[in-house]
């Protein structure tokens, strides 16, 4: 989907009318840059941004100012030695850590920021590993080798 896609589906949900008065811009505006394959809009120029840039940081800024996380789609290019069940260890090792972490901040029943943050880092590891055995199953990669006859 392109940027003016994403944008005229936006607007239609929530009304050209709205966002324009929402952006204080006038509807006609909005139009144009939704429509207008000449101009650029916004969410063409903040992915330009964020690609010049070479830095996540403004998408983890953007996905938390809307109430999210912004989570990389991992490289997903499975060793071919690596079974499912190795997969499925991995991931129940990195929750494991995310646990002892909970585990050593709780102790004392006080959370640090340092604590939180050190909570936050390994969340972050443990969703982009079970988003890349979530691909890997999706793209097949951990489908059993046909039986040869």
């Amino acid at each position: 989907m392109d940027s003016k896609t994403a944008m005229r589906q936006a607007c239609e949900q929530a009304g050209v009318k709205n966002v324009a008065a929402a952006l204080n811009v006038s509807q006609t505006a909005l139009y144009n840059q939704i429509n207008d394959k000449n101009r650029s809009d916004p969410l063409q120029r903040f992915v330009d941004f964020v690609n010049a840039c070479g830095d996540d940081m403004p998408l983890h800024w953007a996905c938390e100012e809307c109430n999210g996380v912004f989570i990389r789609n991992p490289d997903i290019r499975v060793d071919p030695d690596t079974s499912v069940n190795q997969s499925i260890s991995d991931s129940l090792k990195k929750f494991s850590d995310v646990i002892r972490e909970i585990s050593v901040a709780i102790s004392d029943q006080h959370i640090t920021p340092d604590e939180a943050e050190s909570i936050r880092q390994e969340w972050e590891g443990l969703k982009t590993l079970m988003e890349a055995f979530v691909l890997s199953c999706e793209f097949g990669y951990h489908n059993p080798a046909p039986p040869e006859i």
